[in-house]
């Protein structure tokens, strides 16, 4: 006797599309719009849910720089500068503005080390009053 032979087909075996609840899908090559021309209809579940799938497919191991260190300090300009720039923080010498400092590292793999050194960005915030 055959276990397997009143259990019910899979959906790999079914030729239809069916939504993720089971609904069948009439038509998976087009979407709810208004009009021929007109915006996509957010009601249109079956579109919500194939872009849903679709995004969540493949869940990315790191995103770029997100590794990285920083550092807290103060910028202070000490020579006059106003002939090049009409930026406040830089206009006086001695004038100290609050920065942080960020140096972050490329993408390494799964498991690695957080103290590899291979800074590749930097980025400077100043806190001005402007």
């Amino acid at each position: 006797m055959d276990p397997y032979k009143n259990r019910p087909s899979s959906a790999f075996n079914s030729p239809f599309f069916t939504t993720n609840s089971g609904a069948p899908v009439w038509n998976n090559n087009s979407s709810l719009t208004v009009g021929t021309r007109g915006p996509v209809l957010l009601e249109d579940y079956h579109l919500v849910e194939k872009l849903a799938n679709f995004d969540r497919e493949r869940i990315p191991e790191r995103v770029v720089h997100a590794r990285g260190a920083s550092a807290k300090g103060f910028f202070e300009v000490t020579h006059d500068v106003s002939h090049l720039t009409c930026a406040d923080f830089l206009r006086a010498p001695g004038v100290q503005t609050p920065v942080i400092v960020r140096f972050s590292t490329v993408i390494h793999e799964r498991g690695s080390p957080e103290t590899l050194r291979d800074p590749r960005g930097f980025a400077v915030k100043f806190y001005t009053r402007e």
